[in-house]
């Protein structure tokens, strides 16, 4: 992290110490924002002096403390309440920040793992039952065509198959790292719901430019749930540079090894995750819960639109 704190303090600077003596200027003590280069400000972080506009300004005991420093404060505290008003835990103590240690954008801190650990329980079974027959994608994986005959199901429920199972411990170690991460800011519902439609972003994609019998969707699904995690992230004004890489890396594999349905899939998942996780973040604080399901159902019925949209113009 780089340092942008000054060589002297205000009280030194306005004894004359910080500029040969002479008295402070509006010039000299109005800068621009750490964050916000465009905005200047006499105001600046009780803890680390950085210059801070009234956007990047968080209340403190005494005055006010940059983004960065109460993220740092906060990630020493486990959290009663995530950023979407989510209760998670007990006691008095601060909601938890969306950084923290992590490599390419994933997070390393722990959080709430119960629903998370679930859905690699159910995960894990559905590989097992797939190596039988492959049993567990004949019934559950994605299928356009037995889609369009009636089993609705396969838009969603192929995010529980992984199809093989070097791709199982993949997703089961992509799972979870992300999902405690969008399990704790976002909450149960929230995030089972962020992965739905992720996976039906996915499903859209496939039917739309790429229909293919039996597909694994729960890599995709994954995707779209780090795809989540970044909005919210630039919600917040946090720095979404690893996310996007990974992303991108990600994506870029798929593409270099010829595995167009995988891409193609994965791409559909990220943008209907990254949709799913802006609408929950952007919501605004009255109604807010209303706001989010109205918002996260409106997304769904424009996934199901697109992927049936062949169907309805006889492609």
């Amino acid at each position: 992290m780089s340092d942008d704190r000054p060589d002297f303090t205000w009280e030194e600077f306005s004894a004359g110490k910080g500029s040969g003596g002479d008295p402070p200027r509006d010039s000299d003590r109005f800068k621009p924002c750490f964050r916000h280069k465009e905005r200047t400000t006499g105001i600046t972080c009780q803890r680390c002096d950085r210059p801070i506009c009234g956007e990047c300004m968080r209340p403190a005991s005494v005055g006010f403390q940059c983004p960065v420093c109460v993220a740092e404060q906060q990630m020493a505290e486990p959290p009663v309440t995530n950023r979407v008003g989510k209760k998670v835990g007990g006691g008095g103590r601060r909601p938890r920040s969306l950084s923290g240690p992590s490599i390419a954008g994933i997070r390393l801190a722990g959080g709430p793992t119960s629903t998370t650990v679930i859905l690699m329980i159910v995960m894990a079974i559905v590989g097992v039952i797939d190596l039988f027959g492959r049993l567990g994608i004949r019934l559950l994986g994605f299928s356009d065509q037995l889609i369009t005959s009636g089993q609705l199901w396969r838009l969603v429920t192929g995010i529980l198959v992984a199809g093989s199972p070097f791709q199982l411990l993949i997703n089961l170690l992509f799972l979870w790292l992300v999902g405690r991460s969008v399990e704790a800011d976002f909450g149960r519902g929230r995030m089972l719901a962020v992965l739905a439609l992720s996976g039906l972003g996915g499903s859209a994609a496939l039917m739309m430019f790429m229909p293919v019998t039996l597909w694994p969707m729960s890599y995709g699904a994954i995707l779209g749930m780090l795809a989540a995690v970044a909005a919210a992230k630039r919600r917040f004004g946090e720095d979404i540079r690893g996310d996007l890489l990974l992303l991108g890396i990600m994506v870029a594999f798929s593409v270099v090894i010829g595995n167009v349905p995988g891409w193609v899939s994965q791409i559909g998942a990220i943008l209907a995750g990254g949709a799913a996780g802006a609408i929950i973040a952007y919501a605004p604080r009255e109604n807010r819960t209303r706001t989010q399901i109205l918002g996260l159902a409106g997304l769904a019925g424009v996934l199901l639109v697109l992927a049936f949209v062949r169907t309805f113009i006889g492609v």
